[in-house]
């Protein structure tokens, strides 16, 4: 017959280990069970909110006495290629600039009734292009890409750091699409303000549209200022400029476009237009356009509300896509 024997307790090693610890430093408080494994994880901070998209909701902060109030005093910038005056204003380092480039014979005043509503949200910098406004003359050719290394210059001369929305009107539409495709990872938005398709003139002379339609007359040439004679004399050149240079960014783009004008065009080349318009907003996959009704060229004196809601639609959808990338590390 087998016998049962009891066994003997068992005495954990932790719990020998424990009682002499205990017994030999009884000054030492407990600090709990330890586990062995894995570190814990962190605290994983807080991701801030995205921007809001809303372009009413940024407008109901801005102080509507905004609009009417004078530009900021002009600054000198001193380059390489001369003086140059320019306005910035814009809380702290706010972000993204707006960059306004104008149009044809006009200078950073151009911008005056929209100006002051987007550095309320915004920093913006508007300029005068060598020859205009307090900006010293150039003997440089007035191509666009000339323009563009002047603009540059004085960028880093002041220090105006990217990323950039680009505002151009006009000629100054085509210098800015140069800008884009020429330094597409410094921009995160454009905005054309009626401005030109590189292949309008092209498809005019297709389609035998007299040339007194969609070129400047020669006797604009004689009446104008040297930096506006100099500015047309290249249109050409910088047209093909904006042509030849690279892709257009993948980033938010918004043509606008009048109607008042092109609705007394003959009908050939009104359709020219209004296709050209199309296809500018095609350049980027996230491009849209907009026709201005009742506004002629100057969209932003004839309809300035409507400048200001596109250029804060674009930056706060280039807000909202930084934040993005930001959450996504």
């Amino acid at each position: 017959m087998s016998e049962h024997f009891d066994a003997p307790p068992v005495r954990r090693r932790t719990t020998v280990l424990s009682t002499a610890m205990a017994n030999a430093l009884p000054f030492l408080k407990p600090i709990g069970r330890v586990t062995v494994g894995k570190a814990p994880k962190p605290p994983t901070a807080p991701v801030p909110p995205l921007p809001t998209l809303s372009v009413e909701a940024i407008r109901a902060n801005i102080d509507p006495a905004v609009r009417h109030k004078a530009l900021p005093p002009a600054l000198t910038s001193y380059t390489e290629f001369g003086t140059r005056s320019f306005i910035s204003a814009g809380a702290g380092n706010s972000s993204p600039t707006v960059l306004f480039e104008s149009g044809l014979g006009s200078g950073k005043e151009a911008w005056s009734s929209i100006f002051n509503e987007v550095s309320a949200v915004t920093h913006a910098v508007a300029y005068d292009r060598a020859g205009y406004g307090q900006s010293e003359p150039s003997d440089q050719p007035r191509d666009g890409l000339q323009i563009l290394r002047e603009l540059r210059a004085m960028l880093q001369a002041e220090e105006i750091k990217p990323p950039y929305v680009l505002v151009g009107h006009s000629l100054g539409g085509t210098i800015m699409k140069l800008f884009a495709r020429t330094y597409p990872d410094e921009v995160v938005g454009v905005v054309l303000v009626d401005a030109r398709a590189a292949e309008f003139a092209k498809r005019c002379r297709q389609l035998g549209v007299s040339r007194l339609w969609y070129e400047p007359p020669s006797v604009l040439f004689a009446l104008s200022p040297s930096a506006m004679r100099a500015e047309l004399a290249a249109a050409s050149l910088t047209m093909r400029q904006a042509r030849q240079a690279g892709p257009f960014p993948a980033v938010p783009l918004i043509v606008l476009t009048q109607s008042k004008d092109t609705g007394k065009w003959p009908e050939r080349l009104g359709k020219v237009w209004a296709a050209s318009q199309r296809n500018m907003a095609k350049m980027s996959r996230l491009g849209r356009i907009k026709v201005c009704e009742d506004s002629g060229h100057n969209i932003h004196q004839d309809q300035p509300d409507m400048v200001t809601t596109a250029i804060l639609s674009v930056v706060a959808a280039a807000r909202y896509a930084q934040a993005q990338a930001r959450i996504r590390g």
